[in-house]
């Protein structure tokens, strides 16, 4: 993409001062890292949590930087112009949306409570077969994220965003710039409510994607008790266990490591996990990927080669002649419980290492004590806690009578106190928000 005159991004980003326009040359695309920018690129200076882009404008222009887009005088002599903006994300965002019409691909946006990158995952491998497709890279779903993914738009016929929230207006702001032609909302759930305040606010927020085009083809799971009222886009797919469904799927048989399923009571479809829970994302990206005219049956066929189930989710390790479950990329009441429901289908002897669900605002302290007899029920021969909030199930758990439940303030302790106590062959469910790193879990116990 080259933008070869100045006035178009003039009148994109309506500037309050412009220096240095008599060396404009073409910019060839965007960049808002110094570190990775390519020569001809525009360079846009964003202000963040840990680092401020203005402080890196020098290094910009040393590699090439065709302009510079700041908020503030740039401090550099240079020979190159610069537009100087009242909101540098803002002028980021008309830029983005001004890409991503340029480039025109056939744009899927994916968000929900839960399951986002997973589901973003199953549809690029169902299409990448018969179309050259772009996608977020891990789970960068912010506008930085999109931003990257959309600046590395090249000759790809479909790209495909994963939008994150936890705060209002973040969905529309990024729905306004994927102007999506398909959008996939998985559940809305209890999630992000330090933000977002209950299941209303979730909803609302997540729902601002469908509004983003009048003619978006929505994919929505019509078993979420909210996501089954949406009745005010023109083309919605269903999908779930109801027959009533565009796609549905009955559960066969599950074990450890697959999950079995009848679609469209016809065609198997075996998921490569032994968490069933999995299906709605694989239903979602199916019936989105038939969107592109491709038929049912060879997408089933196809899906049955899916492994890439990004890491931290349900993931199952043997380390140390121990199993352990890794669950802890996030962690909501909602998906909590779902991961309860596969951890009973093991007869081993199981050890929970829980840590806090975070961003549940003021529900924090229920959502955690009402994880307590869910926990019993699954049958954990100790519950190790850990974090603030988790201190909270601990206690319940004691009222209830369960004795074996134990609170640490270090993962160092946590992996001592399995390898002690741990019999050979058990299994260790690690369950916590991302913020919480259980993963540190996992590496301390393999030291040992």
């Amino acid at each position: 993409m080259i933008l070869k005159d100045f006035t178009k991004i003039e009148k994109l980003l309506d500037p309050y001062k412009i220096s240095n326009l008599f060396h404009f040359t073409p910019i060839s695309g965007f960049s808002i890292d110094s570190r990775s920018i390519k020569k001809g690129e525009g360079f846009i200076a964003l202000k963040g949590k840990h680092s401020d882009g203005h402080d890196f404008i020098k290094n910009a222009i040393g590699k090439g930087a065709s302009c510079i887009i700041a908020e503030r005088e740039i401090g550099v002599k240079c020979k190159i112009p610069t537009f100087l903006v009242d909101d540098a994300y803002a002028a980021l965002a008309k830029i983005c949306r001004y890409v991503r019409e340029k480039k025109n691909p056939t744009v899927y946006a994916i968000t929900g409570s839960v399951g986002k990158t997973t589901t973003k995952e199953m549809l690029s491998y169902l299409l990448e077969n018969d179309f050259k497709v772009l996608k977020n890279y891990k789970t960068e779903n912010n506008i930085l994220g999109v931003a990257k993914t959309i600046f590395s738009l090249d000759t790809e016929k479909i790209m495909i965003l994963e939008l994150g929230t936890n705060n209002p207006g973040e969905i529309k702001n990024l729905s306004n710039i994927a102007y999506a032609d398909t959008g996939i909302i998985t559940f809305i759930k209890p999630v992000h409510l330090e933000g977002l305040r209950n299941l209303q606010g979730v909803y609302e927020e997540k729902i601002d994607l469908l509004k983003s085009n009048p003619a978006i083809n929505a994919i929505l799971n019509k078993d979420d008790p909210y996501l089954k009222k949406v009745n005010f886009c023109k083309k919605i797919y269903w999908f779930g266990k109801d027959k009533n469904c565009h796609l549905y799927a009955k559960l066969i048989k599950s074990d450890i490591n697959e999950s079995c399923f009848l679609v469209q009571g016809k065609y198997e479809l075996h998921l490569a996990s032994g968490f069933p829970g999995f299906i709605y994302n694989a239903l979602s990206a199916i019936l989105a990927a038939s969107i592109m005219k491709l038929p049912v049956e060879e997408l089933v066929e196809r899906f049955n080669g899916f492994k890439n189930f990004p890491a931290q989710r349900m993931q199952m390790d043997k380390v140390n002649n121990l199993f352990f479950m890794n669950d802890a990329y996030n962690s909501n009441p909602y998906a909590f419980c779902e991961a309860l429901n596969m951890v009973k289908k093991f007869s081993l002897k199981k050890i929970a290492v829980i840590a806090d669900m975070l961003e549940l605002g003021p529900k924090s302290e229920y959502y955690h004590r009402k994880l307590a007899k869910p926990v019993i029920d699954t049958g954990f021969d100790y519950v190790l806690t850990f974090g603030k909030y988790s201190a909270y199930l601990k206690e319940d758990l004691k009222k209830l009578g369960y004795k074996k439940a134990y609170h640490f303030s270090t993962h160092e302790d946590i992996a001592d106190f399995i390898a002690e106590y741990a019999d050979k062959g058990s299994l260790v469910f690690l369950k916590g928000s991302r913020g919480m790193q259980l993963e540190k879990v996992l590496q301390a116990f393999s030291r040992k």
